[in-house]
């Protein structure tokens, strides 16, 4: 079965940033390759942890919304 991913968590964000620091020092891709794929990893993982955060105010929220009613 094909499944196709939609989404990246911090893990696997490290993982590729991993990656490509190791695949510089072998000279298997320039430092200006890793410098873009670097770029963009910082601004996934600024972006899943603004939503992390999100999801756990949306919690909270909730919890208080829910104590309000009691």
């Amino acid at each position: 079965m094909n499944e196709t991913k939609t989404s990246l968590g911090l893990a696997e964000v490290n993982e590729i940033l991993s990656n490509a620091l190791l695949q510089v020092t072998t000279g298997k891709i320039s430092p200006k390759r890793a410098q873009v794929i670097s770029r963009i990893a910082l601004a996934l993982s600024k972006n899943i942890t603004h939503i992390e955060l999100k999801q756990r105010i949306d919690v909270l929220e909730q919890m208080l919304i829910e104590r309000k009613r009691k």
